[in-house]
This record gives structure tokens, sequence and C-alpha cells, in this order.
């Protein structure tokens, strides 16, 4: 009989740990929380399922504790290797500027290629099996759900983060990380909506444009005695941006928000949002000239009509101290340019971040410095490995995170299931 090994969690991360740990020879035990694995799994990509990511400099963008460890590991299981992997399942991919997807663009394709695996290895999937506790004893791993007392020579916790808590990603991994004496990083959203101060949201609420969007921490507050510093640019990315109600949201949103939930001081943070990126301010300056001039007896609103979306016009002409009523005729050189302004940098106040409930992973979870780079083993327990969300690591928009699955899946499920242990890594 081979290793006895269990993996809590039936995520991406777990159900990729089972199938490497069992073609080692282990006998495998997937408990699951849910009354069906990879719940989340099915979320992502917006049902689609961006499996990974063929950009070249992958392993190095990610943050957290375990950059360092993500880079070494994703190096050694990347993308390709990721690819190779769906296909011995049978799983076609496909792929648009990077981004690769099942063929069908469906996730319940990726989700039924791992089950099915995990069927023909006959690993034993325990569904509605949530972990309350978790003992060493003689060497041996007793973990306990509700119902049952299970034992095995070797655990991974692949339990995943606070994101989307309705799929099983409650937090309860990190209690039991803390409960084996491991350090954990608060976690906090990331990939998520951010919520702004202001009271134009409301009636920009559903529109979407494609905008830059730079996120700034001020240095100091402009006063009579002192002169504002310059504040310091955090990150800056191009794409979609949607406004709700509440803020601001999209893609080029989310690429920027980990930084805004991991500041002590959200507040002191804003955004500035260039509406119109393909174009420089001098170009706009002399066509909204030519505009007016043209458009001489129209209202203002016609300076842009075509170029933003109608219901942001108003804002920026409001900003630029336009009034509407006036003629295009009417509106000189210098309030032309503080139009330009106020759509090349458009400010926006920040009030912090949107709750786990809507966020796609968290930034934090167990510290790495704490675990083998080598095999994500603990590094004050002998066989406790770890996996997925629930470690310090977490990276951008488009497959990272996923990537990210499936190599700590790979690396803790290969090293689970070996019979001799490995010397353990360092940072």
């Amino acid at each position: 009989m081979g290793k006895r090994v269990i993996i809590a969690g039936g995520g991406a991360a777990g159900l990729t740990a089972a199938v490497f740990a069992a073609r080692q020879g282990a006998e495998v035990t997937v408990l699951e929380g849910m009354e069906r694995p990879g719940k989340k799994l099915l979320l992502t990509g917006n049902g689609r399922c961006n499996l990974t990511n063929l950009d070249v400099a992958l392993s190095g963008k990610y943050y957290g504790s375990g950059a360092a460890v993500a880079r070494k590991l994703t190096e050694q299981f990347g993308a390709s290797e990721v690819l190779s992997f769906f296909e011995e399942l049978g799983l076609l991919t496909t792929e648009k500027n990077g981004y690769v997807y099942p063929y069908s663009l469906q996730s319940g394709a990726v989700l039924g290629a791992l089950l099915s695996e995990i069927c023909r290895l006959r690993v034993k999937l325990k569904l509605g099996e949530k972990v309350e506790s978790i003992q060493q004893e003689e060497e041996r791993w007793k973990v306990k759900t509700a119902s049952w007392c299970y034992t095995a020579d070797a655990l991974v916790l692949a339990c995943g983060g606070k994101a989307v808590p309705s799929t099983g990603s409650d937090g309860s991994g990190y209690a039991l990380a803390r409960m084996l004496g491991h350090s954990v990083t608060v976690p906090r959203p990331a990939l998520v909506p951010l919520e702004c101060n202001g009271r134009m949201y409301e009636r920009l609420s559903g529109v979407r444009c494609r905008a830059a969007v730079s996120l700034y921490r001020a240095i100091s507050e402009k006063n009579k005695n002192e002169v504002q510093k310059e504040a310091v640019l955090l990150k800056k990315d191009i794409g979609e941006l949607q406004w709700t109600k509440y803020g601001v949201s999209g893609i080029v949103i989310f690429q920027l928000s980990r930084f805004v939930s991991t500041a002590s001081h959200p507040q002191q943070m804003y955004l500035e949002v260039d509406l119109l990126p393909d174009f420089e301010k001098a170009y706009l300056v002399a066509f909204l000239e030519r505009r007016a001039a043209l458009f001489s007896k129209e209202r203002t609103v016609a300076l842009l009509s075509g170029l933003l979306h109608e219901k942001l016009i108003p804002v920026l002409l409001k900003n630029a101290e336009i009034p509407e009523k006036l003629s295009c005729g009417e509106v000189d050189a210098v309030q032309i340019e503080r139009l330009v302004v106020q759509a090349k940098k458009l400010r926006l106040s920040l009030a912090g971040t949107k709750s786990f409930d809507v966020c796609q992973v968290c930034a934090g979870g167990v510290d790495c410095r704490e675990v083998s780079d080598k095999t994500l083993e603990s590094k004050k327990w002998n066989n406790l490995f770890f996996a997925g969300e629930l470690l310090d690591v977490d990276g951008p928009c488009g497959g990272y995170n996923l990537q990210w699955a499936w190599t700590s899946g790979y690396v803790a499920g290969m090293s689970a299931g070996k019979e001799k242990k490995e010397e353990k890594g360092t940072i």
C-alpha cells in the first residue's frame, strides 16, 4: 500500500495536488467542505476559465511573501507544463492575446477533465467534509471533520483564502494554519472593485470605456504655507474601465486594487484616469479648438460628443467649470485646456475596496518564509504541505492566479505523494 495522503480542499490547487500525489502511487483522499468540488473554479474567467497566460515574464508577476517562491516554482511548472498536463487529460485549449482558455470556453470542461482523472486514479473524494481540526500523533496526521476522523501520512492544506466565501473559501484554512503554529499575513481583497468618494458615480453607473488608470499615493496636502509635493506613482495600467454607483471596476481597476487593499491608509491614495489615452494633450487641445469653431452655435457638450460616452461629458464640463448652456463659440482657449486636463487627468478620490464577497483572489495568507521553496512543505512540521490561495501569493488578472494553483498543486502533490521525504529548501 502506498503512502496515505489527505488533501484538504477540492478546488483547483487541491484537485491538482490529488492527481499528482496519486500518480506517485499514494492512496489519496480529498476532503471538500462544499457539496460539490471546484465551485470557485467554475466562476473563473466569467465562466470561461482563464487557465494560464503565455506571458514570457509570467514567473515575475507575483506578489506577497511568496513572490520569490512563485517565481522559482512557475519557472519549473509554468504555462507550457500546464497546457501539456491538460492535453494529457483530453482538454483542448485556445489562446487570445496570451490568455489561454478551454476550447469550449466553458470552465466546466476544465473541472470535468480534473474529476475524470481523479476517478481514473481512484482518488477518494469526500464532499461536505469540512476540516475542523488537525493534529499529528506519532508522525501521522489526524484530520477531523464533523462526521469522521481521517488519518494520513501526509497532509496538503489547499483550503483556499477568503475570496467569494459562498464557494467555500471562508478563511477556515487560515485558522488551521494558525492552529499548527504558522504565521498568516492578514488577508485583504485583491482583484476587486474600488469605492470612491463623490456624487457623480450614480449617474455614471454602467458606463464602460477604455482608459489608462494610474494609482498615486499623496505625499502631503496643499496648504497656504507649504508647496504640494509630488505624489508617488504606485501602479499604472490600461484597459476597460467600468463605472459603478459606488466607484470603479473592470480589469484595469482589478490590476491596481491589491495595492489599495494592502495599504495602511488607502484614503491617502487617488486614481488619475486618462479617458483618451491614445491622444496627446497638445493634439487634443488643437482638435477641440477646431471643433469649437466648427460647432460654434452648438452647446458645449458637442466638444466631446463622439469621443466619450455621453454620460461622461457633463461631468468633465462641470469639473472644467464650463457651463453646458454656453455655445462652443463662447468657450475660450483656457477653458478648452482645462477640459482636456479633465479628460486626461480625471482625479478620483478613493474610499477603499469592496469586500471579499466580490473579489477574485486574496492578498495575504500563510507566510511563505515558513515553507520550503522546493516542496512547499512546512518548515515546522514534517509531511505538511500548502498549496493555492491559502499561501501568501497573488498575481494580476489574466490566468496568473490559476497558474499558481496548478503550479503549487503540482509541487505539493508530488512532494506529499513521494515515499521518501526530500530535504527542505530555503527561501
